[in-house]
């Protein structure tokens, strides 16, 4: 007897603690499997896209940008971003693009590096980013280093309907959180690293250990109860067929006893 309330109360158990939401999302990396610059592209999904506005800092208005670009595993001649020798292994180095006529003129130049996807309706759940930084230099007076998450509407004009980031200024572990429905199918979901920079200011940071992943949730009960308590319909007719399953069980042990 006391090994079937215990098996009862695994079933009860499971039935309560759901499991994530069926979410396609689940992107990780860690760089290892990356050359060191070899005048390449990074691969791997990495893009790059620079936006330039006028007056750095203030950065207030638009000029133009250009973009999205296969992210270049180089020092020339985009100077976006490489793959760089980190505190533990190889990490993603992203940068300005110094080679824009944007910083001799004070101008912002804002580079973007970043994965991307267009969202189903199977991509709906809650999702955090995480991501370590690493300094390995001082950045520039007024320069501006964050990781970010990006909706937007895929097609003009274009528009951004989330914008979170992090300030990565700082080293250590970072992250942000974003919550997707199935209304947001057909849009696009953008996660990386971005730097806003003018004058050939330093602006350097190292990424590593990064993850775009869904998060376990716990689902509102279903409108189902036994004894007061919330279980699934299904979860009836296991229970159900776990009591006649030991009940024959016991059943049989008393025969054979006889």
């Amino acid at each position: 007897m006391k090994r079937l309330v215990k098996n009862i109360l695994v079933l009860l158990a499971a039935t309560l603690v759901c499991s994530p939401a069926f979410a396609v999302i689940d992107f990780s990396d860690d760089f290892e499997s990356y050359n060191l610059p070899d005048g390449g592209i990074i691969g791997g999904g990495w893009t790059w896209f620079l936006n330039a506005y006028p007056n750095f800092p203030v950065c207030d208005g638009y000029i133009f940008g250009y973009g999205p670009n296969p992210a270049p595993n180089s020092n020339g001649p985009y100077y976006v971003s490489n793959i760089g020798e980190g505190d533990t292994g190889k990490a993603l180095n992203v940068f300005s693009d110094y080679g824009s006529d944007q910083h001799p003129v004070g101008n912002c130049v804002e580079t973007n590096v970043y994965q991307e996807r267009l969202l189903t309706a199977s991509d709906g759940g809650q999702y955090t980013f995480r991501f370590d930084t690493q300094v390995t230099d001082q950045l520039g007076q007024d320069v501006q280093t964050y990781g970010f998450i990006k909706l937007i509407n895929p097609d003009p004009p274009y528009e951004t309907f989330v914008f979170k980031k992090v300030s990565t200024q700082t080293g250590g572990k970072k992250g942000l959180a974003i919550n997707l429905t199935s209304d947001d199918a057909g849009k696009l979901i953008q996660w990386g690293f971005a730097n806003i920079v003018s004058d050939y200011l330093p602006s350097g940071r190292f990424y590593d250990n990064v993850e775009f992943t869904p998060d376990v949730v716990v689902e509102p009960p279903p409108p189902y109860e036994f004894e007061g308590v919330p279980i699934p319909a299904w979860a009836l007719f296991g229970i159900a067929g776990l009591l006649a399953y030991f009940g024959g069980s016991q059943l049989r042990s008393r025969r054979k006893v006889k």
